[in-house]
Order: structure tokens, then sequence, then C-alpha cells
């Protein structure tokens, strides 16, 4: 009888066994890895992405979650090593292993190696957005303003939602002092994110450029200053014409009027100028941004634009709104449709 009790015992913690071994698979130690990533315990996590390589050292998944947390931890070395990994692998995660080990050179301070790690990720993963928008926003901290600018061009073609990259075009183009293109794409950035830190930053940048070059001496008098070139510059025209219509604000029949309607009013008229303008230009800023704002000006959406990506600035859309909702609704079934043009 007690033998019997023995081997039933020992059957029992065999199956016992037998069923942890079950659980203990690669992707449970992964997947709970991950759970304790998001909760911020990094280095929990790093032991049980370590039990998972225990098993499966060419895991790329656990080699990427584990660059992931050393990112966390601001270990950058032996983030680097674990993404190399996941390159040599040659599967999944080389992408966002390229990403990672590009930001970690530059949080290193190695701005060149992290670049050409960008570089050599875009030979294999050509369309994506983020590696170009990673490789121009090194490019930009380290003042290589045209490479950063070739970058988010790329970047936008691929993906023109995306916010971050319209942003960063915006004050590399204020940067350079060619206002109406960080004008246009600060336009488009406030569009697509037109609440937050970043929001109220680009909207105070993108007021700033609207007024610069515009000086009152006098009551009745205004100067106007251009930075451009009439002979280099292709927006020289529309750097007049913005001028013109700050300088506008002062005229007596615009004085009983809003802050907010006039910014509707002048960009209505700048976006229908450039639209005019175009002509037969061709080019990144003429097709991809002066085509898109002239659409919109002439679909009648100006208004409903310029209160909408205004909201990080005072009350005024709120208000706006309420009695104006027609007006919004038909701007957003314009602009739903235009993006499934592309």
């Amino acid at each position: 009888m007690i033998k019997k009790m023995l081997a039933f015992l020992l059957l029992l913690i065999s199956l016992q066994s037998s069923l942890l071994a079950q659980g203990n698979t690669v992707a449970d130690f992964i997947s709970e890895g991950i759970k304790l990533h998001d909760k911020g315990d990094y280095a929990g996590a790093i032991d049980l992405y370590k039990k998972a390589l225990s098993l499966n050292k060419r895991s790329a998944q656990a080699n990427y979650e584990m660059a992931s947390s050393f990112f966390a931890l601001k270990e950058y070395e032996k983030s680097i090593k674990f993404c190399d990994q996941v390159i040599a692998i040659n599967t999944d995660y080389m992408d966002q292993a390229f990403m990672l080990k590009g930001s970690s050179q530059d949080l290193l301070g190695n701005q060149t190696g992290a670049i050409k790690t960008y570089i050599k990720g875009l030979q294999k993963f050509t369309n994506n957005y983020l590696l170009y928008y990673n490789l121009a926003l090194t490019s930009f901290n380290i003042k290589h303003y045209k490479d950063a600018d070739n970058a988010l061009q790329k970047a936008l073609k691929i993906n023109p939602s995306h916010a971050s990259s319209h942003l960063l075009l915006g004050y590399s183009m204020i940067i350079q002092k060619q206002r109406v293109k960080g004008i246009l794409a600060l336009y488009n950035f406030l569009l697509l994110e037109p609440k937050g830190n970043r929001s109220a930053a680009a909207l105070k940048a993108l007021e700033e450029q609207l007024s610069n070059g515009v000086k009152t001496e006098m009551e009745n008098s205004v100067t106007i200053t251009l930075p451009g070139n009439k002979e280099t510059d292709e927006f020289y025209t529309a750097e007049l014409m913005l001028g013109l219509l700050e300088a506008s604000k002062k005229n007596e029949t615009n004085k009983a009027k809003t802050a907010s309607a006039l910014f509707a009013e002048n960009t209505n008229s700048f976006f229908t100028i450039l639209g005019e303008l175009k002509k037969d230009k061709k080019g990144f800023w003429w097709n991809f941004y002066v085509d898109y704002f002239y659409t919109l000006a002439t679909n009648k959406h100006t208004e409903a634009f310029c209160y909408y990506i205004a909201q990080s600035k005072d009350n005024a859309y709120n208000e706006w709104v309420q009695v104006n909702m027609p007006k919004i609704e038909g701007f957003s079934e314009w602009y739903t449709n235009y993006l499934h043009k592309f």
C-alpha cells in the first residue's frame, strides 16, 4: 500500500513538473516580461527575457525586448548588443532594432554611428518612415539641416500623416530662414496635432513667422522687411504677400475683427495666392503642401481649418464650433476623402 502511495506521489510530481515545463515557454517568458516592462519593472523584465533566451538564444523577439528594457534603463551599450543580435538573426524585429540601436548610439554621443545605422536599416527597409524620421532627427541635432530635410521629405511621402515629421521640417525651415516652407509644415502639423504642449509651441512659432518682418513705426506707418532673394527664392512673392496680409490687420476695416477671424481670412488669402503662383512649378513643396492647402481653400474649408488648429491657444474653437458645426463636419468629410486619394 505504501509503495502504491509513493508511486502515485511520484507520478503526481512528474505530471506537475511536466505542466510547469509546458507553461515556461519562450513565448510565456516574453509575455510576462513585457507586462513587467510596461509597469516600469525593467530589471524584472530582463530576468524573464534571460530565461526565454536560455531556452532559445536565437529568439528575435526576446533579444529585441531585452534591448528595449536595457534602453529604458539607459544602459545603451547593452541595448546595442542585443539590437545587434536581432539584426544578426535576420528575421523579425529588425527594423525596430535598427531604430533602437541608432537611438542608443545617438544618446551615447555617437551621432555618426547612429546615422550609419539608420542608413543601413533603410537599405533593407526602404519604406520605413520612422527610420527616415530618426535619421532626420539625429541630422537636425548636429545641424546637418539639408540631410534632415531630405530624410523628412521621404518620410512624409511614405506617411503624410506623421505629425512629428511635419513639425521637425517646419522648425528646420525656420532655422534656415525659409519662412514660407516653415509655415506650411507647421500648418500641417497643427492639423494633425492641434492640442498639447508641442501644439502650443508650434502655434506660437507659426504666428511669429506670419508676423515676421512687419513693423509698425507709427499708427499709420508699417515697414515690411523681406528676408529672401527675389532671384533665388521660389517663394519670394509669397513672402511679400505675407507681409502685406500682416500689415492689412491695421486697416480700418479689420480693426473690429477678432484675432481668430483675421487669422482665418489671411490664411485663406495666403493659401489662395500660393495656389495661383504655382502654375507649372513642381517639387516637394509645391506638390505636397501648396496643392493640398490650395485645394482646402478652394473648397472653402479654411475657416474651419484655422479654428481647429488653434485649439491649444484659447477657447475660440469651442465657441465657434457651437454655431458652426456644419462647417466642421464638411471640413472633416473633405479631409477624409482627400486622404483616401493617397
